[in-house]
């Protein structure tokens, strides 16, 4: 287990340690002998490093039981603190032995197991907590996490987690953020402890140097920039994600960010002006706390950082800045009072419109802040708020976690655990993604496998994709029918026609096949009647796709098989029977008709013969009458069903046609007849009295045959004048207009023509812009025949030498108010754009 959550948050992470021991007087105090004093003054200093050394001089000095079990459990904390798992184990189980029986002490035993991922271990050693103090709920917390680990190290998983080598060094990194232009991810800072850094000084806890800010850009396989060729575009799943990523040698940030003091976790505005970090200031018997500071890039220097006030005790902690995609909410992590048992808790605070500061400070509530620590939010497009925590039921150390958040910033629900391999027995934090939800990104972590410290590891789901593959064969003989038709139609849109091979499959790969979608099938070959099939993709486990190392996908087939009924062979309705000398129809043969109706819908330009037969019983005059009622009445219920009267032709056969049982006839009277038996008068006679009662049944049927296959439907004038109408109407409904956000390097001939507009009707809708160049983040209209009504009721463009003062004084409103609505524009406005009236 490698060692050391990144000292940044060393610093920030733990306030206070847990004493277990009675705070005598402080004549007691100086008792306790010189060695152990001097270990506790380190120990009390957060110098664990340095107590270390002392207090394993001190325990074999001290002669007293009671002293050495104390010395063991400082031990186990100091082990715990720079992480040293089995080492902090071995010493609270020393303290244990020795008969100091706190909770802690239990709980750091089980805490360290599950830390080294000794999930059966641990779970005796938490339930070992629970018998010994059972109104004490951390136990059946960490009983129901050891379950919960083991049950998610076995599940199969679609995400991919890999060490980022090309960033990662033997010391600390982490706090990672995208930089560069608005909408790119290949340039990003990060926070490392490596030497070469601005600050000299190391840090007693664990030795390391203070942390600084770094800069680096993500480079193709041949070392070329990747940020050029992903100017203007939005970024796509990239399946090298989780194996090998290269970036450029990292630069360190100026002095003007870099201090001698900690350094880290920088964030962006949307527009990535603004930078937010965190600075831990090192005073020496000065407990300054971190704090928040914010600073903007202007050209190539970045102003001197400004101290955002969130905390006014400046011994209280703030930092890893988090802001809301409007800009207008900071979250953080820090232990302000109000925090759940004075532990580290994640916090917001609101732009002030007024005062154009930010407001106090709101704790997120009970859904995400527990009794443990909450630490490094990221607010993400999906709606979520990612963030580490101890305190949740997770697989080791911190866990990652996300909660869906509300309008007002607030959680709304109970945080999912982000599960395995994100999550491990280590600690795992600092969740960095590219646009588009838990798909593409980085996070920190300590797990073992890395090149030391904590480490920068890479992200990737899966993707999942989907093929087709059928075989179409011919019912008469299951022989393959090449050459077919397939047209295949998914409920989300998708429509794609291919064809059989001479052995009658087909397949289709497609990215635009999709999970969670119903598709239909369509066949059609000359000389037999289009059928039909429907498959879907709905709620498909993982366990359902296959692996492709290859490509790096999982792929799951969905397999159609089908058949096509020959023309020229009659198809039997196998449930249209009727009673003897009757032609009434039952709800069984209704539903065979609506089959009927399914094959003429499918074939609108077939015209069949609907017949019916009779049995031999009665004369043969007779059932002609009665077949044809038979076939009359099944005739009228087509039509009922919408069929065209000159598609249908009613046949009475009587008994003229005894059924002859074909290959593989799975109807009435399968298990009693063979293939090729003939239903003749004479064959029947022979027969058991119970067969003839099944074969007579079964003469008295109802088939239909194909006789034409050139109908054309006639042509419905009222429909189509309707339709008419309807379309007219909706080309004469307004078109919503677009706006479009300049990006770097755009010109108004670009923006034209990514947009298909002209430049005079680019002009047109946006004031004429004479005068006016494009710059990032300008927004324009680019709807040419657009409806802007409801925009331009909330909105108003910025004319060449126009301000605040003189657009507030045409609008009857106080600049102030005006500059509440637009935040963005902190200095002159710029000619072209449009600003927020409302």
């Amino acid at each position: 287990m490698k060692k050391a959550l990144y000292l940044f948050t060393l610093l920030f992470l733990f306030g206070s340690t847990v004493s277990v021991f009675a705070q005598d007087a402080a004549d007691e105090e100086t008792k306790r002998p010189r060695i152990v004093r001097q270990g506790d003054g380190f120990y009390d200093a957060k110098e664990y490093a340095q107590a270390i050394k002392v207090y394993k001089k001190a325990y074999s000095k001290v002669k007293s039981r009671n002293e050495k079990a104390e010395i063991a459990f400082r031990l186990g904390e100091c082990y715990r603190y720079t992480f040293q798992y089995k080492a902090a184990e071995a010493q609270y189980s020393r303290a244990l032995k020795m008969k100091l029986e706190t909770p802690e002490a239990y709980l750091g035993v089980a805490e360290m197991l599950k830390y080294q991922s000794e999930y059966e271990d641990a779970l005796k050693a938490y339930e070992d907590f629970a018998r010994a103090f059972p109104n004490d709920e951390r136990g059946a917390l960490g009983i129901a996490s050891c379950r919960d680990a083991v049950a998610w190290q076995k599940s199969l998983t679609r995400y991919q987690v890999g060490n980022l080598t090309s960033l990662n060094s033997s010391s600390h990194e982490f706090g990672m953020t995208f930089s560069g232009r608005p909408e790119t991810y290949e340039e990003v800072l990060f926070t490392s402890m490596r030497e070469g850094g601005i600050g000299r000084k190391k840090d007693g806890w664990t030795g390391e140097r203070f942390s600084d800010i770094y800069s680096a850009e993500r480079l193709n396989a041949d070392g070329s920039s990747r940020s050029k060729r992903s100017r203007g575009r939005a970024p796509k799943s990239d399946p090298s994600a989780a194996k090998v990523q290269t970036f450029s040698e990292p630069v360190l940030l100026p002095e003007a960010i870099n201090t001698e003091d900690h350094e880290g976790s920088p964030v962006f505005d949307q527009r990535r002006r603004t930078m937010y970090f965190t600075r831990c200031m090192d005073v020496r018997r000065q407990q300054l706390g971190c704090a928040i500071y914010s600073t903007r890039k202007a050209g190539l220097t970045w102003q001197e950082p400004q101290l955002i006030v969130i905390a006014a005790d400046s011994s209280k902690s703030v930092g890893h800045p988090a802001i809301s995609p409007d800009d207008q909410t900071l979250f953080f992590a820090g232990d302000l009072d109000g925090s759940v048992n004075g532990s580290k808790d994640l916090w917001m605070v609101k732009v002030d419109k007024k005062s154009r500061g930010w407001g106090e400070p709101i704790n997120l509530g009970s859904f995400v802040n527990t009794p443990g620590d909450e630490l490094y939010p990221f607010l993400h497009d999906d709606g979520y708020l990612y963030f580490a925590s101890s305190g949740l039921p997770g697989m080791g150390g911190f866990d990652l976690f996300r909660v869906e958040l509300g309008a007002d910033g607030m959680p709304t629900g109970i945080p999912e655990n982000l599960k395995a391999p994100i999550n491990s027995p280590a600690d795992d934090f600092g969740i960095l993604l590219r646009p588009g939800g838990l798909q593409d990104g980085y996070f920190v972590s300590n797990r073992e496998g890395g090149q030391g410290g904590d480490d920068i590891w890479t992200l990737y789901e899966v993707p999942l994709k989907y093929r087709i593959s059928g075989t179409l064969v011919s019912s008469k003989d299951n022989s393959p029918l090449g050459g077919a038709a397939v047209k295949i139609s998914g409920n989300d849109g998708f429509s794609q026609v291919v064809q059989t091979s001479k052995d009658g499959s087909f397949v289709l790969e497609s990215d635009d096949l999709s999970g969670d979608v119903v598709y239909s099938f369509s066949f059609e070959k000359k000389k037999f009647l289009n059928s039909g099939a429907r498959a879907n993709t709905n709620a498909l486990a993982l366990e359902a796709f296959n692996y492709l190392e290859a490509q790096n996908v999982y792929m799951h087939t969905v397999d159609v098989k089908a058949k096509m009924d020959p023309i020229e062979i009659p198809i039997v309705l196998p449930d249209v029977y009727f009673a003897l000398a009757k032609w009434d129809l039952n709800d069984q043969a209704r539903a065979a008709l609506d089959t009927v109706v399914k094959t003429l819908t499918l074939n609108p330009n077939i015209v069949i013969e609907l017949r019916s037969h009779t049995d031999y019983r009665d004369v043969d005059e007779k059932n002609v009458v009665l077949s044809q009622h038979r076939a009359d009445t099944s005739v009228s219920y087509l039509i009922s069903r919408g069929i065209h009267p000159d598609r249908l032709v009613a046949l009475g056969m009587g008994e003229s046609q005894p059924f002859e049982i074909p290959q593989g006839y799975k109807g009435l009277g399968s298990d009693v007849f063979p293939a090729g038996t003939q239903l003749t008068e004479r064959n029947i006679k022979k027969m058991s009295a119970a067969q003839q009662e099944v074969a007579n049944q079964i003469n008295r049927r109802t088939d239909f045959r194909v006789i034409r296959d050139d109908y054309v439907p006639p042509v419905d004038e009222a429909a189509l004048a309707a339709a008419a109408e309807e379309q007219a109407k909706e080309d004469a409904k307004p078109v919503i207009g677009q706006m479009y956000t300049v990006q770097e390097r755009d010109t108004y001939t670009t923006i034209c023509r990514n947009n298909n507009i002209t430049i005079s009707d680019l002009k047109r809708l946006n004031g004429g812009l004479r005068g006016v160049r494009p710059f990032p983040g300008m927004v324009l209209k680019v709807t040419a025949k657009g409806d802007y009504t409801d925009y331009d009721k909330t909105h108003r463009q910025v004319a060449v030498g126009e301000s605040f003062k003189s657009i507030a004084k045409e609008l009857g409103m106080k600049p102030k108010d005006l500059e509440a609505l637009n935040p963005e524009y902190e200095d002159e406005l710029p000619a072209g754009t449009y600003i927020r009236i409302q």
